[in-house]
């Protein structure tokens, strides 16, 4: 259905802290609607350039006058700011905030791929897969899940520190420490790894349910031998980048069973949703992930159940900026009726 329309008389922009110290921007629209993107300049190849905070905050600028004064939809805003070859951090920021304004459909509640352990470059090194995960239905198994282990840790006198998006990491670990401790801890449950940045160092475990990212972005045969085996659900992440050329590219050569989508690699809500629109249509899984460096806002969520993704990545259930959006996910749930 086409987005609701709404006159922009003016949009404000200013630097904020995301989750692990460093500056990002929240933009806000009328006074009104406010939003804040994920922090983070470095981007894959294919993914949507950003600048730094203050360049951000003089494009948002630019953007106002551009808008203000004038009648938009979600649509016409998106195609407007990214004709001018912003960052993707200042055009997201606005178009995040203007989809605040709109009502979203939850008609499909999303798998949780819940971050129990990471390693590589978020946390312990000895872990060289970035993620662990487990699959989970509903929000209280996943709440029970990670409390379960928290205090499985705890009891065992494991340090149950978390690394930066809230899962346990610690430091004696192995990959194969780690997936011991799951089968043990919480036996039956469906695992997925992302592989992320460690190609070659770690092959991929026994008896898992996914892999994501599992050879670099260049590597398109790998990709499609691996999905052709049937053994995974394998899961393109850096190979696509929420881009829908790499997405086409992916469903012509069969690359991948499910493509994660991340606006902020794209730079607009209405190209994220095209992304995610075009796995859809090619009968691929749709996984709605937030960022490495985050911000206590949910959009995120919001964005998650309006694309109707099949699983959503929100990290572990420690740290408040991924609590948040957890909580989100609690408030948009359908009320249980009492008795």
């Amino acid at each position: 259905e086409a987005s609701k329309q709404m006159i922009i008389t003016s949009i404000t922009a200013k630097k904020i802290l995301a989750s692990l110290g460093n500056e990002t921007i929240k933009a806000t629209i009328n006074n009104t609607f406010s939003a804040s993107v994920p922090a983070g300049i470095s981007a894959g190849k294919y993914e949507i350039k950003k600048v730094t905070p203050d360049e951000a905050i003089g494009q948002i600028g630019q953007i106002s006058q551009i808008c203000s004064g004038k009648d938009w939809t979600q649509e016409s805003l998106d195609q407007e700011i990214s004709s001018h070859n912003f960052g993707g951090n200042a055009t997201l920021a606005v178009s995040a905030a203007f989809f605040k304004t709109q009502k979203i459909s939850a008609s499909k509640f999303p798998k949780l791929m819940l971050l129990l352990f990471e390693g590589g470059e978020h946390g312990n090194k000895n872990i060289t897969i970035q993620e662990f995960l487990v699959v989970e239905d509903t929000l209280e198994q996943a709440m029970r899940d990670f409390k379960t282990l928290n205090e499985y840790l705890i009891d065992k006198n494991i340090e149950h520190t978390v690394g930066a998006e809230g899962g346990f990491s610690p430091l004696k670990f192995t990959n194969d420490d780690v997936l011991k401790t799951i089968h043990e801890v919480l036996p039956n449950r469906q695992i997925g790894v992302d592989m992320a940045q460690c190609f070659g160092e770690s092959r991929i475990p026994e008896n898992i349910f996914s892999v994501e990212d599992p050879f670099d972005d260049e590597s398109w045969s790998n990709w499609t031998n691996l999905t052709n085996l049937g053994k995974y659900l394998v899961i393109a992440d850096d190979l696509t980048t929420t881009n829908p050329e790499r997405i086409q590219k992916a469903i012509d050569l069969k690359a991948c069973g499910a493509i994660v989508i991340k606006p902020n690699q794209i730079g607009t809500i209405t190209k994220a949703k095209e992304a995610a629109n075009l796995a859809h249509d090619n009968n691929l899984k749709v996984v709605v992930s937030h960022r490495g460096e985050e911000t206590d806002d949910v959009w995120i969520v919001d964005f998650a159940l309006d694309v109707q993704a099949d699983f959503v990545k929100f990290g572990g259930m420690n740290r408040g900026e991924r609590i948040a959006k957890y909580n989100r996910l609690l408030e948009l749930l359908p009320p249980v009726s009492p008795g």
